[in-house]
């Protein structure tokens, strides 16, 4: 059943390239004010300089050291660990570490995440059905279910606030330091800071696992209330604990997959001619294909949870209309 979930969401996702499309669209205009902001501060630091033409025809390394020494706000992100897959590992090395980020990295993710919370209930909405539905109904789930997310995201803050301040600093802080203290070998230091990772990652993993259950019931069910939402989420778990992990554990596995073939094709730092803008065009198909496993998260549990419900493509909500003028409103309340 876990596989078959699988595939059945991986096959939702691709009978629905509108959703992915839309996704994609959404979080490029998101990303393109940031990109011109750092555009304009790469610009302005080469100026017509000898470094800017040796910049353009490939890495600079000492025009790089040199910028990002100077470099504030956004420009502290551009460094070279943005460079192919190494963006991804230091993305979750920060996550594991619990880096604070500048303060302009923060207003990106929080802006990402209200766009995300909008999105998902007319994504979770149009695959549970699993057959298509116009823009507007689209957009409508998308306006019905937001608000009820957001109350959700309180106990999510809630949530991740004891997670990274209160489980983390006592692993890391607590733990870590009481254990190795008398140690002189890194080796041995490194596998059990390595350890607490990973009992920190499941934490996390198992956190969200929670979170996106509750979703899903309160998108197939059309549940308002997202205490008995979350409620409901723990009791699915807890009857389905191996199909349910099972289920995230086999759709992480794809992010992995995806990764790895990132790593294999990729150009390395350096590259010019060619070389490079394939590299640029590689780049853009990872983040597509990051995207397509995401959606395939959402699709794939909401397939466990209705097969498990016994009712494929069912929701509980009407498919949400969106009425083109007042006077269809009007005639709709006679």
């Amino acid at each position: 059943m876990v596989l078959n979930a699988v595939r059945d969401g991986i096959g939702r996702v691709n009978r629905a390239p509108a959703v992915l499309v839309s996704v994609l669209v959404l979080t490029f205009l998101l990303a393109l004010p940031l990109g011109l902001v750092l555009r304009g501060m790469i610009a302005g630091n080469l100026g017509s300089s000898l470094a800017a033409e040796t910049a353009a025809s490939g890495v600079n390394s000492d025009w790089w050291e040199t910028f990002s020494s100077q470099a504030t706000g956004l420009g502290v992100t551009f460094t070279p660990r943005i460079i192919g897959v190494a963006g991804t590992w230091s993305n979750i090395g920060a996550v594991l570490d619990a880096q604070p980020q500048e303060l302009v990295i923060v207003a990106a993710a929080v802006a990402y995440l209200l766009l995300w919370t909008f999105l998902l209930g007319g994504i979770l909405d149009r695959y549970a059905r699993n057959r298509p539905t116009r823009t507007a109904a689209f957009f409508s789930a998308c306006g019905v279910y937001f608000f009820r997310f957001l109350r959700l995201a309180v106990v999510a803050l809630a949530g991740y606030y004891v997670l990274f301040v209160f489980v983390h600093g006592w692993l890391f802080d607590g733990i870590y330091p009481w254990i190795t203290h008398d140690w002189t070998v890194e080796r041995s230091a490194f596998f059990v800071r390595l350890g607490l990772y990973a009992v920190f990652g499941a934490a996390l993993l198992a956190f969200n696992l929670w979170l996106d259950y509750a979703k899903v019931r309160a998108v197939v069910e059309d549940r308002r209330s997202m205490v008995g939402a979350l409620l409901e989420a723990w009791r699915f778990i807890g009857r389905n604990p191996g199909r349910a992990i099972g289920v995230y554990l086999l759709d992480g596995l794809l992010f992995v997959v995806v990764i790895g073939v990132y790593m294999a094709i990729v150009p390395g730092a350096g590259s010019t001619g060619w070389s490079m803008w394939l590299g640029i065009a590689l780049s853009e198909a990872y983040v597509l294909a990051r995207l397509w496993v995401k959606l395939v998260f959402c699709a794939s549990e909401v397939s466990l949870f209705q097969s498990l419900l016994a009712h494929a493509g069912y929701a509980a909500a009407p498919v949400p209309t969106w009425p083109e003028s007042a006077t269809v409103e009007a005639m709709d309340g006679q």
